[in-house]
């Protein structure tokens, strides 16, 4: 028995009277700080004072200690308060420590550090010895505070301001310390946009002189960008760059130019030229008679700048929709849930005017031939460039039934007009709202009406319509529609052409995207500066709502508002517009936004961008993806499950090209596989995994395939691939191999050595680290099962396919597989760490901005522009009031946690299936690259829950 041990089994002895155990004074540790009172230091000063509280534990606790300490609300005048436990190196383990007697109150403490101990061993080293409690104030008048933890009430505290004090600077820094710190751990545990501890760190940097932290505005990978991918985070909105744009606004200066200040930069050079493009090349070679091309009336009437998202027909239209309601019109939570809402296509539904009603449902295939969305981009959250087009069965019928919705949505709404509208090619109408929430232009042109927000896109369609200079006239677009021709009968086809790739990477859509994200931080920033002016409001007075009064009480920056374009926002009673764009999620169109002029630093970022596109890029490749539905499929061999049989399923086939294909474009990504083969390597039935590439690199030698099988398994836990030693013991567990054919000494070309080793048994060696590697019939195989390797290269066979492809992929229905286990519990755990840190990020309005908690979510939704979701599918509520613990901090809770959990449960609970799991049923996909050109394919099986089609 370890010492530990024995020492835990000889202390419980003790306590049950069999041994003797010393005597109070013996107990006492000799090294531990004596009991004190609770100590109250505070400081008056401008604009804040700053108070601490120091809480004497009566004896220390092994570890991080009791929970943290809070301010009960409402406390007004208090603000911002820090929470910290003060530490000490622990003089003795509790294993080292004289045993207590029985009875005096100590056993269970004594026994809970001796089980901490041995579960942590000699990591932990520090003992709680206080409680600490900081927070800054206003006033210099005495008062008293409550001091209150998950648990219920601490205690009440005099607080007895003193001027002028040599210390407060000292209390000032430690304070800023433990804030920032705080804060940078909320924003790393938010998959929402961490805006309010960003604006708090900015606003309190400036009130108080104090310097922004190293962290502030950057990410955990922030290093200096390759342009090229810098642009890729602009164009798609990533993350990180809207954080530090919302960073520097918070801040009153930008991050990448800290000594300029705000308002120096001017709006007076020209646009700066845009990269000049190489035509895209000649795809003779792939469709030699482009002239004979069939391609579908509806491209006739697209400008090639589109984007083009074509259903065929209605019926297919409706499909489309109806699987998008099954996941709340986001399919990106066919994967997972975010802790934010997309309501970005519902958005762009109302601002155009278009609502699929039950009528409309039954009467659509009847009047409508053709459908297809087209657009110049694809942001939806800010506000997209997009409409719809028709091709009519019947012009009259569906001209009347806009025409009519049109009027009855102007007639019912007093912010709504219905105006008619003149354009260079032809006459339209248009359906707005002076803040843009609705905008919707329709104009027709030879049986096809168009309904967009874009007053661009609106005219483009009339000249396309006359001219004849439509997406369906160039030539990439008729080599796609060569390879990939209209009598396959796509369910869905999607087409980004060359013009429409590069019109996002025009001066005038880059910047104007730049000077976007610097409104929507702008926006945000007032709603959250009117919530601290109202926290920090003088009892009996109005708190300040405007802008310009919010900057000069320091709540916001100086010099905000003040860009370069000349644009702004501006408060309209309790909302807040941009002057030129309008309202945040439904902005005007980049296009409908020309720029004219730009500043010194918005010029060198462009040209910087233009210069490394034009040195790697002479045109950019276009892309295809169609989806065609094989409906009512029935479940596919050997992937049918317990409870499966009664599933209505579908087989989506999914073909994706990017063609011409320029592989130069593209580096050393186009240089890792080998030719396409029709080679394909046949795996063991029960690999629920398997992946397969043919590969070739100067380090592995010539081109030869690779491949990878896993079987059907429970792996080990997430947490225990941490770190290098833990993903090796990790790995040891899983039931896999890895091996290559039919160069087997490709694997002695492995870096380390780690394809060589000592012989253990015929064709079998034992390598480094335990790894078996079993080598014959033009095979070599990797794994820590030796027994695994046996069966596996009995199965194993190389065979010929109908199909060339580099990479092959298969994964067979998780649906009551042991593995579906292990992913569910994996997107389980990431999902669980999103919902309590939502539910953090509603308390910390309360704690931080004093709102009150029933307000919470609604001012959630106002500063971050979309309602909060708890990534585990649940509903957020507002714990009831202890009964035990009045005085207990309001916290909240999930529905999905369970009942009276106030957090996530460590396992997901019996009923929970984290979403790709409700629908996935097994896929296959093949990666081919040509010279020429790139294709894939997938086919999926999926679960439909829910019909209103019944197709």
């Amino acid at each position: 028995m370890s010492p530990r041990f024995r020492m835990i089994a000889l202390f419980l002895a003790s306590g049950m009277g069999f041994l003797p155990g010393p005597s109070a004074a013996q107990y006492a540790n000799p090294a531990s700080p004596a009991i004190q009172a609770p100590r109250v230091t505070a400081v008056s000063g401008t604009p804040y004072g700053i108070a601490t509280i120091e809480i004497p534990l009566r004896r220390p606790v092994l570890g991080q200690g009791p929970p943290p300490l809070r301010l009960k609300q409402p406390a007004r005048q208090r603000y911002f308060p820090v929470s910290e436990n003060v530490q000490v190196r622990a003089s003795e383990l509790p294993s080292e420590r004289p045993l207590p007697r029985f009875g005096e109150g100590r056993l269970l403490g004594r026994v809970s550090n001796l089980i901490r101990e041995v579960a942590n061993g000699d990591e932990v080293q520090q003992e709680t010895v206080a409680r600490r409690i900081t927070f800054l104030f206003s006033g210099d008048q005495p008062f008293s505070v409550e001091v209150v933890d998950r648990d219920g009430a601490v205690g009440s505290y005099e607080v007895r301001p003193q001027p002028n004090s040599p210390r407060r600077q000292q209390i000032l820094l430690a304070w800023w310390a433990g804030f920032a710190n705080h804060s940078r751990q909320q924003i790393e545990s938010l998959d929402t946009p961490p805006w309010l501890p960003t604006y708090l760190v900015g606003m309190l940097s400036g009130r108080l002189g104090l310097p922004l932290p190293d962290w502030y505005g950057n990410t955990d990978s922030e290093v200096e960008q390759d342009p090229l991918l810098m642009t890729l985070d602009w164009i798609s909105g990533a993350a990180r760059v809207s954080n530090r744009v919302f960073a520097s606004a918070a801040a009153g200066r930008d991050l990448d130019a800290p000594d300029l200040p705000a308002a120096a930069d001017v709006a007076a050079l020209p646009l700066p030229a845009p990269i000049s493009w190489q035509e895209t090349p000649s795809a003779s070679h792939l469709a030699p008679n482009l002239s004979e091309v069939e391609t579908e009336a509806m491209a006739s009437h697209v400008p090639p700048e589109c984007f083009y998202i074509r259903y065929g027909n209605f019926k297919n239209f409706l499909w489309f929709q109806d699987l998008t309601d099954e996941y709340g019109g986001d399919l990106s939570q066919m994967i997972s849930l975010s802790g934010l809402s997309n309501d970005g296509t519902a958005r762009l539904t109302k601002q155009l005017g278009l609502q699929t009603t039950v009528m409309g449902r039954m009467l659509g295939p009847s009047i409508i031939a053709d459908q297809a969305v087209i657009g110049r981009d694809l942001y939806l959250n800010d506000g997209a460039a997009m409409g719809v087009v028709f091709q009519a069965a019947n012009a009259y019928l569906l001209r009347s039934s806009f025409n009519s919705d049109r009027k009855k949505l102007a007639n019912g709404s007093e912010t709504l007009s219905l105006t008619n509208v003149t354009m260079p090619n032809g006459r339209g109408t248009l359906l707005r709202s002076s803040d843009n929430t609705v905008r919707s232009y329709m104009v027709e042109q030879n049986g096809f009406i168009c309904v967009t927000n874009s007053k661009a896109i609106a005219e483009r369609f009339l000249e396309v319509g006359k001219t004849g200079d439509s997406l369906a006239k160039t030539k990439a677009f008729r080599t796609a529609r060569s390879l990939h021709p209209l009598s396959i009968d796509d369910t869905i086809f999607v087409y980004f052409s060359p013009e429409m790739l590069q019109g996002l990477l025009t001066p005038q859509y880059l910047i104007e995207l730049r000077r976007r994200m610097q409104s929507e931080a702008d926006i945000a920033l007032v709603y959250l500066a009117r919530l601290a002016a109202a926290d920090q409001a003088t009892p009996g007075y109005e708190p300040v709502r405007e802008i310009d009064p919010l900057i000069d009480a320091g709540f916001l920056p100086l010099g905000f508002g003040e860009r370069a374009d000349g644009s702004g926002v501006f408060a309209a009673g309790d909302r807040v517009l941009d002057t030129r764009r309008g309202a945040r999620g439904t902005f005007l169109p980049i296009p409908d936004n020309p720029i004219e002029t730009v500043t010194a630093s918005e010029a060198e970022w462009y040209n910087e961008i233009a210069a490394a596109y034009a040195q790697q890029f002479g045109s950019l490749d276009p892309i295809f993806v169609s989806v065609k539905r094989e409906a009512e499929v029935a479940a596919g061999a050997g992937q049918a499950a317990q409870g499966d049989s009664a599933e209505r399923r579908e087989r989506l086939t999914v073909h994706a090209e990017v063609a011409p294909w320029q592989p130069e474009n593209y580096g050393s990504w186009a240089q890792r596989l080998g030719p396409p083969t029709t080679a394909s390597i046949r795996f063991a039935a029960d690999d629920i995994v398997a992946v397969q590439a043919h590969v070739a690199s100067d380090v592995l030698g010539p081109p030869t395939h690779l491949f990878v099988g896993i079987k059907d398994s429970h792996p080990a836990q997430p947490e225990e691939f941490d770190g290098i030693l833990g993903s090796y013991q990790a790995l040891q567990t899983l039931p896999g191999y890895l091996g290559a054919w039919p160069l087997p000494g490709m694997l002695d070309r492995l870096p380390l050595g780690i394809g060589r080793g000592q012989t253990v048994g015929p064709n079998m060696t034992r390598l480094l680290g335990g790894v078996y590697r079993f080598t014959g019939g033009e095979f070599s195989i990797l794994s820590f099962d030796p027994a695994l390797l046996t069966a596996a290269i009995s199965q194993l066979a190389a065979e010929e396919t109908d199909d060339s492809a580099q990479v092959r992929a298969h994964v067979g229905n998780l649906h009551g597989s042991q593995l579906e286990g292990w992913v569910n519990e994996f997107l389980y755990r990431r999902a669980s760490t999103s919902s309590a840190a939502a539910a953090d990020f509603l308390a910390s309005l309360s704690s931080q901005l004093d709102v009150a908690p029933e307000e919470a979510m609604e001012q959630t939704r106002v500063i971050l522009g979309s309602d909060l979701r708890c990534a585990l599918g649940g509903e957020f509520y507002l714990a009831p009031a202890d009964p035990n613990a009045p005085a207990a901090a309001p916290h909240w809770r999930s529905t999905a946690w369970g009942t009276g959990n106030d957090r996530p449960p460590t396992y997901p609970p019996a009923d929970y299936q984290t979403p790709v799991l409700k629908w996935f049923r097994g896929a296959d996909g093949t990666l081919t690259q040509y010279s020429n050109r790139v294709v894939a394919d997938l086919v999926v099986e999926i679960a439909r829950t829910n019909s209103k089609t019944g197709l």
